[in-house]
């Protein structure tokens, strides 16, 4: 009986131990699954974060691209009007007046060049016609359709848009033509004078 009783007892024990071990594994095994479940979760947080953040870097420098452009390309790389007007031949002038890429100065002189004409000088030829000049001190024109009539620093009377204003014979040029003079570039806005001649108005 008594041994029957100690292997009872030693069955016991070692069912009790098996059990004991198991939830241990089992345990364990949950607290594994549940830091890995962590880990996943705290990796599903910090991703999209970081995603997040290069998104906003991307947008901020495709926004900040065209400022920079915008700031720093036309200043390395433009010329002044002034200096390409020099630099063209009167053809070339034509072809930019004409395509209207020619850039207008409001008042700014556009050429110091030895051949443009003036108040000394009186007249002179410059491709292919006459120029002379009138002053609004003499005839005012207060009649002439000049929008934003404005005298410029060269003393040239000019539109809103920085086109010296000329007259010119109507069979010769009508009214509203543009052309390059020795002065610059120019728009008919009156007329009375000979064929062939081109009368720059001035303030002189």
């Amino acid at each position: 009986m008594k041994t029957n009783r100690k292997i009872i007892y030693g069955v016991m024990v070692i069912g009790v131990l098996a059990i004991a071990i198991g939830f241990g594994i089992y345990g364990n095994t949950i607290e594994n699954s549940l830091d890995i479940k962590n880990i996943a979760a705290s990796a599903s947080m910090i991703i999209p974060q970081a995603t997040k953040q290069e998104m906003e870097e991307t947008e901020n420098q495709e926004l900040n691209f065209p400022t920079i452009q915008m700031e720093i390309a036309p200043a390395a790389m433009m010329k002044s009007a002034i200096e390409r007007y020099d630099e063209m031949s009167i053809e070339q002038l034509e072809q930019a007046l004409y395509a209207g890429s020619l850039p207008l100065e409001y008042s700014a002189l556009y050429t110091n060049a030895s051949t443009r004409l003036t108040q000394s000088k009186g007249a002179l030829y410059f491709n292919g016609h006459r120029e002379t000049y009138y002053s609004e001190k003499v005839l005012p024109g207060n009649g002439l359709n000049i929008p934003g009539r404005h005298a410029g620093e060269d003393g040239t009377i000019r539109d809103g848009d920085g086109y010296i204003c000329v007259a010119a014979d109507p069979a010769y040029m009508a009214k509203g033509s543009v052309l390059i003079t020795s002065v610059g570039p120019a728009k008919v806005y009156d007329s009375g004078c000979a064929y062939g001649t081109i009368d720059i108005y001035v303030n002189w």
